[in-house]
């Protein structure tokens, strides 16, 4: 994986929680949707933070992952394990 692409899920995870957060405070304050309906969209709100919240852990150790590599390119005498087999 490359820095760009870490990049792109960081962007994904924000996206994700700015528009749910957004939804859900609209939600709240504005009654005129049925409790069902708020519950189904809050309910779909929280399993989306949940996911965001993975892409980001993932992409911060994928980052993690590609520094070490990049320092290990640098630093001669030290490996780094390749695991992408």
């Amino acid at each position: 994986m490359m820095k760009k692409h870490v990049w792109f899920l960081r962007a994904g995870s924000l996206w994700t929680f700015y528009v749910w957060a957004v939804l859900v405070r609209n939600m709240i304050i504005d009654r005129t949707d049925t409790v069902a309906f708020r519950a189904v969209h809050i309910g779909l709100a929280i399993v989306s933070f949940a996911f965001a919240a993975l892409t980001w852990q993932i992409s911060n150790s994928m980052a993690k992952e590609i520094k070490l590599r990049k320092r290990s390119r640098d630093l001669p005498g030290i490996s780094v394990p390749n695991q992408s087999q």
